[in-house]
């Protein structure tokens, strides 16, 4: 059985015994029971705790060996001197896949952490079961998740219930549910996401070549401290971007970052120079923060294929108007004059003080009139000197029915500020929601859509 095909088991598991499994809110078997209870899983989950006979109203069992029935998946969040012998008897059980929560291996950077994780790596190599982990959270699917992450809001879970088109691979639990609820927030929607942890087993370019195969994938992204197969990484991701988009945020790039990096999850970080090599030579779409990582996901995940780098802009608020044109040209757009026919189509219905050169200045009249964006943006699709879309909002709310539906019905791809932008980081907005990318200020509009635009211009 490949690799793929083992992970694909795992994330397809019918049965997950939840090993340490206790009561107490905030321990990490109790957070995996709550994410597969609110996630809707649909198969057995069987609670291990020697002194419990039932979690939460589910039978409890003293060891896996006393689950009479198969188990497909393990959960394994016990002190990390007693995970080796866990795994053996998960191994004898013919469990086909573990996640090891534990901490206390590699990460400590002593001989004896170090021991424990090559262990792990032998069991798993010996017995052909595939192990996600140590120091890790699992994974998230629509229909299935040990890693509920923040406190979600109920817009949010119904979100992540939702299958989509990104699958993530993280080597830090924390950022992992960090991640899948700020996206959620923006309307993104995800096939898989994974914690990979200190990678005993399963490595990151594993889980790379799960994503690139799996058929709900249909954009990659990652958190990367670093890889232990530069030449293969390099290979796989190579084999990758011609069909699916790859975005990493790599972090440990300074001399701090890196002593960190190691001390997280053992990781060897490398230097920013080869990394960045690595990147350019595979077409990989890399950002430089959290921030950055989120909105590069909105706008591949949502936004459609630009067939050119000509972008138009329409704004209500005149100064983001200017400022929304400079970060477009500084990230590598063109922001052309519109041709004589869209601006004498605009001028129609305009105030005569509008500019209608390329930024659309609406004006403020825009509150009064909100028709005028679908007008503007519907004249400006069918423009030839326009491949893309910025929509400048002046105020939330106010024009979200005449946006949502102008975005559906139009060809080219648009991309929405909404300058209130407490409407896009504290709650889902009407536009995140309807599946619009959806950004808080110009600037991460402008560099997301250049960002979209040069792959998409490589890959044709």
């Amino acid at each position: 059985m490949s690799r793929t095909q083992l992970l694909k088991q795992i994330f397809n598991a019918h049965s997950v015994a939840i090993i340490g499994a206790s009561r107490r809110m905030g321990h990490p078997s109790h957070l995996a029971l709550m994410g597969l209870i609110e996630s809707g899983f649909d198969g057995k989950i069987y609670p291990i705790n020697p002194s419990a006979r039932e979690i939460d109203g589910i039978k409890a069992y003293p060891n896996i060996k006393s689950v009479h029935e198969p188990v497909d998946l393990a959960f394994i969040a016990v002190q990390a001197a007693k995970v080796i012998p866990i795994l053996r008897e998960c191994a004898e059980k013919g469990v086909k896949g573990a996640i090891i929560n534990s901490a206390g291996f590699k990460e400590l950077g002593t001989k004896e952490g170090t021991e424990r994780e090559e262990e792990v790596s032998r069991i798993a190599s010996s017995t052909g079961m595939g192990i996600i982990g140590p120091n890790c959270v699992g994974f998230h699917r629509s229909s299935m998740s040990t890693m509920p992450g923040l406190p979600q809001p109920a817009e949010i879970r119904a979100i992540l219930k939702e299958k989509g088109n990104v699958g993530m691979t993280s080597q830090s639990g924390w950022f992992c549910g960090f991640y899948i609820h700020r996206c959620a927030l923006r309307g993104v929607r995800f096939s898989t996401a994974i914690s990979s942890g200190n990678e005993a087993d399963f490595t990151t370019i594993d889980f790379l070549e799960y994503l690139g195969e799996d058929e709900d994938t249909e954009v990659i992204t990652m958190y990367l401290e670093g890889v232990k197969d530069g030449k293969n990484f390099l290979k796989v991701s190579k084999a990758i971007t011609p069909e699916k988009p790859i975005i990493i945020w790599k972090v440990g790039l300074t001399k701090a970052g890196s002593r960190a990096a190691f001390s997280h999850t053992g990781s060897l970080a490398g230097k920013e120079g080869i990394y960045g090599a690595v990147f350019r030579q595979a077409h990989v779409v890399q950002a430089f923060s959290s921030k950055e990582l989120i909105d590069l996901t909105v706008a591949f995940s949502l936004c459609k294929k630009p067939k050119g780098n000509r972008v138009g802009i329409i704004s209500s608020p005149g100064g983001f108007a200017v400022a929304t044109a400079d970060a477009c040209e500084r990230s590598g757009l063109n922001v052309p004059r519109l041709s004589e026919k869209t601006c004498k189509e605009l001028k129609k219905f305009l105030p005569q003080y509008s500019s209608t050169l390329n930024p659309v200045d609406l004006t403020m009249t825009a509150i009064e009139n909100p028709q005028f964006y679908p007008e503007c943006m519907k004249i400006l699709d069918s423009d030839d000197k326009i491949d893309s879309m910025i929509v400048v909002t002046g105020a939330g709310g106010i024009y979200d029915e005449f946006i949502e539906k102008s975005v559906r019905e139009i060809e080219k791809p648009v991309m929405v500020v909404l300058t209130p932008y407490w409407t896009v980081e504290t709650e889902p907005s009407a536009s995140a929601k309807a599946g619009i990318p959806t950004y808080a200020y110009p600037e991460e509009a402008a560099r997301s859509l250049a960002a979209l635009t040069r792959y998409a211009m490589v890959r044709s």
